[in-house]
């Protein structure tokens, strides 16, 4: 009877040591297959081990990183900084990080926990998990939240002066004799246009950032001539000459919105910028295209941009003159719709002689896909 209670003691301890040895490489199994990465360092915070997943982050090998200062590994310059922060952890702490990874920075948040008097792991235990893509990714969410403001408020405040000029020129009309009037509705058209071209030229700018760019057929003599036309109607025109030289000896395959936006935008800011005083205002654009590029130049004789802006006037809301009524949100949208199509812009120019633009984005003849 003693002996088979004996048998039985050591059949339960050993099923007992199996469970805890099943447990054990349970545990042992996610850690390693974990995408976090897991160190255990001593009291001198040396490495005792570390999970293999450090091979797929940091791209070393576990084996080589034992006996290592974990400061080493973390590559903190202050290490005096980290060496008290982690002898007086008591209990577990968060932190976040930022690491050099083959030469570019990543972000991490470290769970430390103190078990420097457990008796079985006598050490630190500290848990990293690469944040890197949700740090960008709230980065760009605050740029874009920044940016949004920024625009709101500028929108808003060049709103009010068009309108407080018709509100104006209303109230002289009001009051006004007839033929007054007729010159006030005159102006009040002209500002209520300005005003539509501001809106349009915002809508384009929010389409530009939301829309996905389309590969379709585009026939640029006709869309060029069509947004001349449309010019007219909200600029005055009267005196500049338009001369067009469109060299398409084959198709041409982009984003109609975003080539029509580019167009429109360099046509726009060539009228804005122009020199009425000159005997022959003229505008001057010319489209040359193979079968791989499309080079879009517009060339103007107004009155030029100063050395010292010529780098700026990308720039959103910037403004190189007092003499234009834009928004110095033109050339800005003209920029980051070249850039979407992969193409490059090009700006040279001299004070009351005039400037040149040349646009350069690639002909999607042979792709499914910009």
């Amino acid at each position: 009877m003693g002996q088979e209670n004996y048998t039985a003691e050591v059949l339960e301890m050993r099923g007992y040591m199996e469970q805890v040895e099943t447990k054990s490489e349970m545990f042992r199994e996610l850690v390693e297959n974990s995408c976090d990465v897991t160190i255990v360092t001593d009291r001198e915070f040396k490495i005792r081990y570390i999970s293999s997943s450090v091979i797929g982050i940091f791209g070393q090998e576990p084996m080589a990183l034992l006996g290592r200062s974990v400061f080493d590994f973390i590559g903190d310059k202050n290490t005096k900084t980290w060496e008290d922060l982690l002898t007086g952890l008591s209990g577990t702490k968060k932190v976040e990080l930022a690491l050099p990874v083959n030469g570019l920075k990543r972000y991490f948040t470290a769970e430390i926990t103190n078990l420097f008097d457990d008796n079985k792991v006598r050490g630190l235990i500290l848990k990293l998990q690469d944040v890197t893509e949700s740090k960008i990714r709230e980065k760009e969410l605050l740029e874009s939240n920044i940016h949004l403001d920024q625009v709101f408020y500028k929108t808003t405040h060049d709103l009010k002066a068009p309108l407080r000029s018709v509100l104006g020129l209303v109230n002289l009309a009001e009051k006004g004799t007839e033929e007054q009037r007729t010159e006030y509705l005159g102006l009040i058209k002209k500002s209520l246009l300005k005003l539509d071209g501001f809106i349009e030229e915002m809508n384009d700018f929010f389409r530009g950032e939301r829309l996905e760019i389309k590969r379709e057929k585009i026939e640029l003599q006709s869309l060029i001539s069509e947004e001349i036309d449309n010019l007219r109607n909200f600029h005055e025109t009267g005196k500049i000459e338009f001369d067009l030289a469109i060299h398409q000896p084959v198709d041409v395959y982009s984003d109609l919105f975003r080539v029509r936006t580019i167009i429109t935008n360099l046509l726009s800011n060539a009228i804005e910028y122009s020199d009425l005083g000159k005997q022959n205002p003229v505008i001057r654009l010319e489209a040359m295209v193979t079968g791989k590029e499309i080079v879009i130049q517009v060339q103007d004789n107004g009155i030029g941009i100063e050395p010292q802006y010529q780098d700026k006037i990308f720039e959103r809301f910037f403004r190189a003159t007092t003499l234009s009524y834009g928004n110095g949100i033109g050339l800005f949208i003209v920029k980051d719709t070249v850039e979407r199509l992969q193409g490059s812009i090009e700006v040279s120019s001299l004070r009351d002689v005039g400037t040149t633009f040349i646009v350069t984005i690639p002909n999607q003849t042979h792709s499914t896909v910009l």
